[in-house]
């Protein structure tokens, strides 16, 4: 047992060494600090032309970030920074460095330098008061298309240009001399008209209750037609699609101009059928008498291009037996409805009345107060209809005529 204790001894103090020693040899863990990356805050950056006359793109970093107008300037907020800013009219662009600073508006101009390598000048070309889209070409390359209402307006680099223009089998071209910072105006107008065989033609909507309807010639906007007041204009020879317009629904007619001879187109009936109701309106389509329960279904309608709300107020007036004096007496009853209905749309939706007081109910009148909610403030139209009872008492029920709220 004594040998036994001092070679445990041993043993333990070994343990504690050897334990020592491989700790003293493991690496030691460092502490790492990570530093927070800088905060980088936005700068404001203008890029002009100043009095340079023509619509420039502009990159910064070679990336496409704008445009600006003659007489405008682009403006962005951008991470402070170095960067090459560029502005380009057609094939001639600009380039500089630019830095970035917090608190600091930085500007580039680049008008002067537009201006001396790459000179522009506005060019506008018309047709006057002709009906028709005619493509514009600029040195026989196409440069847009021109009506009577949206002439062609458009930078052209300075010098010497050919303007053509070609209307049906009608070609007109003329040379013109583009100066840097100024204006060319050239008018087709006059020449096309006098070269080209045009004939008379009349829009009407006979007697359709509306005014002011477009007329579109060629999908072009050309005048009003009203009730009984036609549109006439004079239009080149061949074919042309005319086409009037009520809210979403729109009418067509393709006729086929001659000289000298007058062209008629009346849209009177084809309004009458697809157009019945020109403005908001509410009638009933029918009713259902059932003992003390009276039903009416009312059509909402609403032609308009704005969606709109209509509350209806339905009244009746009846007479009924009292079930103790057995008299007849007379009784109102009255129910609201409000309906949002989208432009364009019709919908039919069941009002029911309560005829209480006894037995034998006999309706005499329903009257109605409408209050319409619409951007376009148009009023309601109240459309009448009589109604006869096919039970063994008659009666008739319709619509008095009432004024609408407009709210």
């Amino acid at each position: 047992m004594k040998k036994i204790l001092p070679f445990a001894l041993i043993i333990f103090v070994v343990c504690i060494l050897t334990v020592g020693c491989i700790q003293s040899k493991l690496p030691q863990a460092t502490q790492v600090i990570q530093t927070p990356p800088a905060v980088l805050l936005n700068g404001l950056l203008n890029v002009s032309i100043g009095s340079y006359d023509a619509n420039v793109t502009v990159f910064i970093n070679d990336t496409r970030v704008g445009d600006i107008l003659p007489g405008k300037q682009f403006s962005t907020s951008i991470k402070e920074g170095h960067y090459t800013v560029k502005v380009c009219s057609g094939m001639v662009c600009e380039q500089g460095p630019v830095e970035i600073n917090f608190t600091i508006k930085t500007t580039v101009d680049f008008g002067e330098r537009l201006i001396k390598n790459s000179p522009q000048g506005r060019l506008i070309v018309s047709i006057g008061d002709l009906i028709a889209k005619v493509p514009v070409f600029i040195d026989n390359t196409l440069a847009g298309e021109i009506s009577p209402q949206n002439p062609l307006n458009i930078s052209v680099r300075a010098g010497p240009h050919s303007v053509k223009i070609i209307s049906n089998n009608v070609s007109e071209e003329q040379a013109v001399e583009i100066i840097s910072g100024k204006q060319t105006v050239v008018d087709f107008g006059e020449r096309l008209t006098n070269a080209t065989l045009i004939g008379p033609l009349t829009v009407s909507i006979g007697g359709y209750n509306a005014d002011h309807l477009p007329v579109y010639i060629d999908d072009l906007s050309v005048g009003e037609v009203s009730q009984n007041k036609p549109f006439s204009l004079m239009l080149n020879e061949g074919s042309h699609n005319v086409r009037i317009c009520i809210a979403q629904i729109c009418e067509n007619e393709t006729v086929n101009i001659r000289f000298a001879k007058t062209t008629v187109v009346d849209f009177e009936n084809q309004l009458k059928i697809d157009r019945e109701f020109t403005k908001p309106t509410v009638r009933i389509v029918n009713y259902i008498l059932s003992v003390n329960s009276y039903t009416v279904n009312l059509e909402y309608i609403n032609p308009t291009t704005n969606d709109t709300i209509i509350t209806t107020t339905i009244g009746c007036a009846y007479s009924y037996i009292d079930s103790t004096t057995k008299e007849r007496k007379n009784n109102f009853a009255q129910t609201q409805q409000k309906m949002f209905i989208k432009a364009g749309n019709r919908e039919t939706h069941e009002a029911g009345l309560y005829l209480s007081g006894g037995s034998g109910n006999w309706p005499s009148s329903t009257f109605c107060i409408i209050a319409l909610t619409s951007l376009s403030k148009s009023l309601v139209s109240i459309h009448s209809k009589y109604l006869r009872s096919s039970l063994a008492i008659s009666f008739i029920c319709f619509f008095f005529p009432c004024l609408p709220n407009v709210g």
